[in-house]
């Protein structure tokens, strides 16, 4: 691994940038499609979106139709306009037959992200590695490394102190995500 450069103004541009060129499409597509159907009202809305960010985030969903129903029976339209961080783990305990539960947690943090990017930072396991990097580097935050996986408002909070510790605050949570995925994938992919 080489050493983690610390994350300046410069550099997370320099990441975005890098991002923009190699996945601009992607996010361009999936941008177009949330706001071509922006509520989660219509269960043909809600299975399309959550095809698109599985297949073009490789997610992992095994079962699209179980987490869409999922999606169109919690109602979550209010908790997202009310910005309600709770919002990602409920759409992560999707359940399965036999009254299993498969914990969806990356995929539920993009698709709130998607609906509202300045709400809802997104959780990727490069992401993860690079935040718990910087944190032993740093000590940025309080947090143990299970937690930014286990409980998605202590996850948001872990991003805040990184932005504020860094002096990164002229920057979005999305703007963020880029930056730690790209960073991350180059340093741990």
């Amino acid at each position: 691994m080489q050493p983690l450069q610390r994350p300046t103004a410069a550099l997370v541009s320099q990441y975005i940038q890098k991002f923009d060129a190699k996945v601009g499409t992607t996010d361009k597509a999936l941008t177009e499609l949330f706001l071509a159907f922006p509520k989660n009202d219509q269960y043909e809305h809600v299975l399309l979106k959550v095809a698109a960010v599985n297949a073009l985030y490789s997610t992992s969903i095994w079962n699209i139709f179980a987490v869409a129903e999922h999606i169109f029976d919690l109602k979550i339209d209010a908790a997202l306009d009310h910005r309600k961080p709770e919002l990602v783990d409920e759409i992560a305990q999707t359940p399965l037959k036999g009254g299993k539960f498969r914990r969806n947690y990356s995929f539920a943090t993009k698709y709130c992200s998607w609906h509202v990017p300045d709400a809802y930072p997104i959780y990727d396991s490069f992401v993860d590695r690079l935040l718990w990097e910087y944190q032993r580097l740093d000590r940025f935050s309080a947090f143990k490394r299970n937690d930014m996986w286990s409980d998605y408002l202590k996850y948001r909070q872990i991003i805040e102190d990184y932005r504020q510790f860094y002096g990164l605050t002229e920057f979005s949570f999305k703007q963020l995500d880029k930056f730690l995925w790209q960073y991350g994938k180059e340093c741990f992919g």
